[in-house]
C-alpha cells in the first residue's frame, strides 16, 4: 500500500490531502491570471482579461474532483465570457458615439 505524509500522519495515498499536481497547477494558473488585471485598462483589455479568466476557469473545471465545484467553475466561466461581451458592447457603442 502507497502512504505519503499530510503533514500530519501517514496516511494511504487515496485518502490523503496531499493535493493532485493537476489541479494545483490549474488553481496556481487562476490565480495568476486574475493578478494580471491591469489597473488601468481600457474596454478591449478588460474584456480579454476577462476572457482570459475564463478559460482559466474552463481548464480548472476540467480538473476538479466534485461534480458542484466543476458546475460552479463552469458558471462562472460562462459569467466571465458574458461579461466580456457585455463589456465590448458597451465599449463600442461608447466609441461610435464619440
Amino acid at each position: 500500500m502507497k502512504v505519503v505524509h499530510d503533514g500530519v500522519n501517514r496516511v494511504p495515498i487515496e485518502r490523503s490531502l496531499v493535493v493532485d499536481p493537476v489541479l494545483k497547477h490549474a488553481l496556481r494558473h487562476l490565480r495568476f491570471v486574475k493578478s494580471r488585471q491591469l489597473s488601468n485598462a481600457d474596454f478591449v483589455e478588460f474584456a480579454d482579461w476577462r476572457e482570459r479568466i475564463a478559460e482559466a476557469l474552463d481548464a480548472l473545471a476540467g480538473v476538479l474532483v466534485f461534480k458542484e465545484d466543476r458546475s460552479r467553475a463552469r458558471a462562472e466561466a460562462t459569467a466571465a465570457r458574458e461579461e466580456a461581451a457585455e463589456v465590448r458592447r458597451r465599449g463600442e457603442i461608447g466609441a461610435s458615439e464619440r
